[in-house]
């Protein structure tokens, strides 16, 4: 096993990392579309547990306190995300 790992293996744990986050959320039924946002957003999220890290270490707490709020409001969407497609597709099986 060598040290740094390939662009197929780094791929695959980034693919890993994003299936795991949908069926922590519950996602796994999205569109292939939807998928494909909701994977763009994790990405985006991703890069922020380093941020929200040295924001905790700095001793801020209104920081802390935004931070924390910011991250119920990501959670509270993907619960909504999550109810708007069972709506869906009960109304896809009615047609």
């Amino acid at each position: 096993m060598g040290l740094f790992k390939g662009k197929e293996e780094k791929e695959a744990q980034k693919l890993e990392k994003l299936n795991m986050k949908m069926a922590q959320y519950g996602l796994q039924n999205l569109s292939q579309e939807d998928k494909e946002k909701v994977e763009k957003i994790l990405l985006g999220l991703m890069g922020n547990g380093l941020i929200e890290f040295g924001t905790i270490l700095s001793g801020k707490a209104e920081d802390v306190a935004k931070l924390s709020y910011l991250g119920a409001l990501v959670e509270q969407n993907w619960l909504i995300i999550k109810l708007l497609n069972e709506i869906k597709e009960k109304l896809d099986k009615k047609e």
